[in-house]
């Protein structure tokens, strides 16, 4: 009789235990697929920037589109969703901040995206620039004339906008110690609204600390960047960049995307509209944006 009663009891710890497994095993596919429907679910970011200290009842406005970090497949969403969103936003221009490459070799399904995205707001007679990210150090110049993108590779641009605007930017590599580009002369004495657009905000580093300088000092007004994918899977802390990634800004400062002010510098950091990696995310969706400057 103790015999099968210790039997029973041991028949119904393992009942238990594989209960506890079963369940253990559905939280962690739930788990799963709750990060792939996250890095599906691209966000459309629509703010307002004020960019200097300006009296707002006095400045004047331009619409920018702005995305970064596409990675080839890594983004879920559809070039036509995207360029969608720009045009029926009203944007005047939109950016790219880089990284459109998943892979080192470069693949069809790499340039797929920005050659869509570049064709559908052509139509619609809206630029699209572009900067390298440090994925896309495979892609010359010419290839980015066939995606249909405007290449600013540590150099600038006047805009033709009713106001003046200028647009410069900074190239990037691959990984290890980044020989960063610098800021041309003629664009810091650019006598308008002078936009920078680098894909790793790390960049900042590279630029004298102007956190003593006066607004009309500075070599730029605003900067733009993408890279840091808002950690993607972000833990607390930010351990993610504790543990996994070395970039400074975000191990050092906290700051892994939205506004900022740092050293002196205002800037935009998005989480970008794809995945690097696999395409999950945690507590960081994907997101493009609706940028409408107060300039």
């Amino acid at each position: 009789m103790h015999h099968f009663i210790a039997s029973s009891a041991m028949f119904s710890l393992k009942i238990s235990i594989l209960h506890i497994f079963l369940i253990l095993i559905a939280l962690g596919v739930l788990f799963i697929a709750f990060m792939v429907i996250s890095a599906a679910m691209v966000k459309v970011d629509r703010r307002d920037i004020f960019p200097t200290d300006k009296d707002r009842k006095e400045t004047k406005e331009i619409k920018i589109g702005f995305f970064s970090d596409t990675h080839g497949f890594g983004c879920l969403r559809s070039p036509e969703w995207i360029a969608g969103k720009f045009i029926e936003n009203g944007c005047d221009i939109v950016l790219f901040g880089g990284d459109c490459v998943h892979h080192k070799a470069v693949r069809e399904s790499d340039t797929k995206m920005l050659t869509r995205v570049s064709a559908l707001l052509k139509e619609k007679n809206i630029e699209l620039i572009a900067v390298h990210g440090n994925h896309d150090w495979n892609l010359g110049a010419d290839d980015f004339v066939k995606m249909g993108a405007n290449l600013l590779d540590d150099n600038w641009k006047e805009i033709p906008f009713d106001h003046k605007i200028a647009i410069c930017g900074i190239t990037d590599s691959e990984r290890g110690c980044r020989p960063w580009g610098t800021i041309p002369d003629g664009f810091s004495s650019f006598d308008g609204f002078r936009l920078v657009l680098v894909h790793n905000p790390d960049f900042i580093y590279s630029l004298t600390d102007a956190s003593s300088l006066e607004e009309k000092d500075l070599p730029f007004d605003y900067i733009l960047s993408g890279h840091l994918h808002g950690g993607q899977v972000h833990l607390p802390f930010n351990l993610e960049f504790v543990f996994f990634r070395e970039d400074r800004i975000a191990r050092e400062e906290g700051i892994l995307a939205g506004e900022y002010k740092f050293r002196g510098y205002k800037g935009f950091i998005s989480k970008g509209a794809g995945n690097g990696f696999l395409p999950i995310r945690l507590f960081a969706r994907p997101e493009i944006h609706i940028l409408k400057f107060h300039i």
